[in-house]
């Protein structure tokens, strides 16, 4: 029986001689791609979640009182309590409070120009809840809100129709209901829509003043990615009704529109791993191949080695090590390209990353490339190590 060192000795300088890159190659793309999926796949459909749900909102789930929707039931709001327990419900990002129903009051800007603005009480998570951005001043903080300040945010649109721009629309002075109060900031975004041409104060303001219904009535719950939606969906309502009485509590989603991104999601990773699959597959049918046509072209080697006392082991040993060796210089050069690439995305993405997962990934794709090479150098070893003497030194 040849030695382990020898047999891998020989079997190295082999695969150096065959040159069968495009195998080693075909391995390691395959590897490094199940690698950065295997240890980024979450990281990377979170970041891809969020750039398609800023399009549409699907994350963002409308909880409701719709208490008047019921005549005769007194109209409730949502308790401190009841919030608390939504924000600590796991895939919750955050929740906003908000006064359901808005207070209009018209508005005089610069020279003749007014306009009825529509007046909405938000918290301080409002903005982030909507991915709003300020194009001008800033946003609500927690002092504006528990302070109950006399400020105001304009959406874009309004500032716009008033004053000609965002920045003429800071430190303007408005009077609602012969109270003043000051524009600190002009806020835009996608998600925004139609409120762009709307007004928000302070919800404890609105309560305080009994605008709009005076009662917090709304919650707007942000999930951490649209996958979380559904399963909030089923959890909200029984801890809303475990917390305080509410009946006639609703929840509001964009169903259609997370129908539509799980379906994109489901191709777009089924396309990856079927990619991913087929280049694992192109490697193992290369080592086969290869295998094959190194028996062919060493028949008289093979011949001569058993004159000389070879056993069918050794020479199963032999060609079997070879294609081991193509797989597993694969799986490494993979493994390497894969830590790299996993590095650079979590320093791309702003993310990290788990390294007891990038070491149960590299081991895996070592274990699985080792199964590749098995696979496809098997039945060529085994068709070598059956040769019979006198036809392989025959063979031309």
């Amino acid at each position: 029986m040849i030695a382990m060192p020898d047999l891998l000795r020989v079997s190295l300088r082999q695969v150096v001689r065959q040159r069968n890159y495009g195998v080693v190659f075909s391995i390691a793309l395959g590897i490094t791609a199940f690698i950065v999926l295997a240890v980024l796949g979450r990281e990377i459909r979170y970041k891809i979640g969020q750039d398609m749900v800023l399009m549409g909102g699907v994350n963002v789930i409308n909880v409701v009182m719709d208490d008047r929707q019921y005549p005769g039931q007194p109209v409730r709001e949502f308790y401190p309590g009841t919030v608390k327990a939504l924000e600590a419900l796991p895939g919750v990002s955050m929740v906003s409070r908000n006064v359901r129903g808005g207070a209009r009051f018209l508005l005089r800007g610069a020279g003749e120009r007014s306009l009825n603005v529509n007046f909405t009480g938000v918290d301080q998570n409002y903005a982030s809840t909507f991915s709003l951005d300020a194009v001008a001043g800033r946003l609500f903080t927690a002092e504006d809100v528990e302070c109950r300040r006399r400020v105001c945010l304009l959406g874009l649109d309004a500032a716009r129709s008033l004053y000609g721009g965002a920045p003429e629309a800071l430190g303007r002075l408005l009077f609602l209901d012969k109270e003043i109060f000051e524009v600190v900031g002009v806020i835009t975004g996608v998600m925004l829509g139609s409120q762009r041409q709307d007004g928000f104060l302070p919800y404890t303001v609105m309560v305080d003043r009994n605008w709009g219904g005076g009662k917090i009535n709304r919650l707007h719950v942000r999930a951490v990615g649209w996958e979380d939606v559904a399963g909030l969906v089923e959890a909200i309502p029984p801890v809303v009704r475990e917390h305080q009485s509410a009946p006639y509590v609703r929840v509001i989603t964009q169903e259609d529109q997370l129908k539509r991104i799980g379906f994109t999601f489901m191709w777009v990773e089924s396309l990856l791993w079927l990619g991913i699959a087929a280049s694992l597959m192109l490697g193992g049918f290369g080592i086969w191949t290869g295998t094959f046509a190194a028996v062919r072209a060493r028949t008289r080697e093979v011949g001569l080695k058993k004159a000389m006392g070879g056993s069918d082991a050794d020479i199963l040993a032999q060609f079997l090590t070879e294609a081991l060796c193509k797989a597993v210089a694969g799986g490494l050069l993979g493994i390497v390209a894969g830590a790299v690439l996993v590095e650079a995305g979590a320093r791309l993405l702003d993310t990290g990353f788990s390294y007891g997962l990038l070491l149960a990934g590299s081991f895996g794709s070592i274990v699985f490339s080792a199964a590749i090479g098995v696979g496809g150098g098997l039945y060529p070893a085994v068709q070598a190590s059956r040769m019979d003497v006198v036809t392989a030194l025959r063979f031309e």
